[in-house]
């Protein structure tokens, strides 16, 4: 008895070294995927520059509860990011890196939050797989890595659904992880609006019904649980909606139900929008999912049960919900992302531990599918090159040559490697591989791609040159970096005699505008003067420099 209990403690001792490593190598991998080089580039123009701005002027304006977009009140998103960017700016100062910083925090706490699920679900090696996965396709990365509020959305859903299924299967701790649940939700309301609970309630419901449980709804300590979330989410919504009697009418009704419901919302796409954007976003993974989404249906994996029909039916009810919607980006379906990165991180365990026949043979069918793919993107790019993709973004085309001969040369080892038998190189070639390629777009192809993306250095120069309170002026659209770097509101003229009118102006005037733009507006070509370029941007005058 001494004996097993020595080897139980040397075992226990393996394990806690094991998941202390697992969580190292996460963190590391976080930091820099999220973090590397975060404050060095300049703020894009739409939507990084627009809730920089927005969070700028909470700031500066002491107002926290309205926010505000070119001295207009701006409702289309909810609150928690402006607040999380707001408390940034205050302790980094009004900075690219303050601004990002929000995002790849969340980011990294999401990949910890997937750890821990995969964890308690299928054991540490599961939720190692499951973090890396997550921490290393295209999608994640580049939301991990921007102003936008989506990454908050996709951390506090993932957040609640951790406590929920910590409740559901933990009876001693279940009261705690509820109302940490309802905690979470109201968090995720604060983050995106009403979706950030029906989502989980989406989740929670059709699980519980497909496992024939619908009675632990009782046990879900209900009447606690909504005064907690309404403590969190309701505080802001009844204050901003107190404030500003048009904000329930424009957020609820418009910017959630029409744009759901109605066939003329903008961002209208197809139904199946979504099956492409999910291949692209969730590469180099995406391609191993249908075989995970297979082998999770049929049973095949040695650990189903619960814990996989949770997956499934986050990734089905979540994929299905946006796919129905009228209004679709490609930044809307990233809640699903960690159960498809738990669903793969499940399917690489069972070919670590089990790598059977059958599993091989459909590892094998992904591998070649992905392989036939990243070749032929290639071969086209060189018999095709995309001659616009460098004056639109200042890419060399040779850069992107090596780029894409690069991945195809990692997938390939990774391959190589599977055929090998050499499972963990494998998969760790393919995760090293995501790593390498980020390294070299951060390092090398966007300072290149800045110039096209932010008005950044344009607006320095233009706020030296207008007086005080004076707006800047834009043709076509608003670049809503210049509102973040000057402080100062803009003008957008949508229409060539408008433009015509402005540069007719007996004083001095000055405009942004679009290389391409200038050059197809004849009538407006002769009135204008160009004082200075940033990337295809032109900025203009009526006057020439003195």
């Amino acid at each position: 008895m001494t004996r097993i209990r020595f080897i139980e403690v040397l075992s226990r001792k393996g394990i806690r070294k094991a998941e202390f490593l697992f969580i190292l190598i996460l963190l590391l991998l976080s930091l820099t995927l999220f973090f590397f080089q975060l404050g060095t580039r300049p703020l894009w123009d739409v939507d990084e520059g627009m809730h920089a701005a927005t969070s700028k002027h909470m700031v500066l304006s002491g107002d926290w509860i309205t926010p505000k977009l070119n001295g207009e009140n701006f409702y289309d998103k909810p609150i928690l990011y402006n607040w999380l960017a707001a408390i940034s700016f205050l302790v980094f100062g009004f900075t690219e890196f303050a601004a990002r910083l929000p995002a790849a925090t969340l980011g990294l706490g999401c990949v910890m939050v997937t750890y821990l699920l995969g964890r308690k679900m299928f054991g540490p090696t599961v939720g190692f797989l499951s973090g890396v996965i997550l921490a290393t396709n295209v999608e994640y990365i580049i939301l991990s890595r921007s102003v936008i509020h989506d990454i908050a959305l996709v951390f506090f859903v993932t957040l609640a659904l951790f406590f929920f299924y910590m409740g559901f299967k933990n009876e001693r701790q279940r009261k705690t992880h509820l109302l940490l649940f309802y905690a979470s939700a109201g968090f995720a309301v604060l983050a995106k609006g009403p979706v950030g609970v029906l989502l989980p309630a989406l989740i929670i419901g059709f699980f519980l019904l497909v496992e024939g449980k619908l009675g632990f709804l009782r046990e879900m300590e209900i009447g606690w649980g909504i005064l907690i979330f309404l403590a969190i989410a309701a505080p802001w919504y009844v204050l901003i909606s107190l404030g500003n009697r048009d904000y329930v009418g424009y957020f609820f009704i418009q910017q959630n139900l029409l744009r759901f419901l109605s066939p003329m919302a903008l961002h209208h796409r197809p139904f199946y929008y979504y099956f492409p954007v999910l291949l692209g976003g969730f590469l180099p993974w995406s391609w191993f999912l249908p075989l995970a989404l297979i082998g999770a249906l049929r049973g095949r994996f040695e650990k189903v049960g619960e814990g996989t029909l949770f997956l499934v039916v986050w990734f089905v009810v979540i994929f299905l919900f946006f796919s129905m919607a009228s209004s679709k980006l490609a930044s809307y379906i990233l809640p699903l992302f960690p159960a498809m990165s738990l669903l793969v991180g499940i399917l690489w365990h069972e070919l670590l531990k089990v790598p059977t026949r059958e599993l091989r043979k459909g590892f094998l069918y992904s591998f070649v599918l992905l392989l036939g793919i990243l070749p032929l993107a290639t071969f086209y790019i060189w018999i095709n090159p995309p001659v616009r993709f460098g004056s639109l973004y200042g890419v060399h085309l040779t850069r992107l040559n090596y780029l894409f001969l690069w991945i195809v040369g990692g997938g390939g080892a990774s391959f190589c490697l599977f055929l090998n038998k050499n499972f963990r190189a494998s998969f760790s070639t393919m995760a090293g591989t995501v790593v390498s390629v980020f390294l070299f777009i951060i390092l090398v192809m966007l300072p290149s791609i800045d110039p096209y993306r932010s008005t950044k250095g344009l607006a320095r120069e233009l706020d030296m040159m207008l007086p005080p309170g004076e707006r800047l002026v834009f043709f076509d659209h608003l670049r809503d970096s210049a509102l973040f770097y000057t402080n100062r509101r803009a003008i957008v003229l949508s229409a060539p005699q408008q433009l015509k009118d402005f540069l007719a102006s007996d004083r001095r005037v000055f405009c942004v505008i679009d290389s391409v733009d200038l050059e197809r507006l004849e009538a407006v070509k002769d009135m204008t003067y160009v004082l200075d370029k940033e990337g295809s941007k032109l900025l203009v005058s009526n006057r020439q420099s003195s």
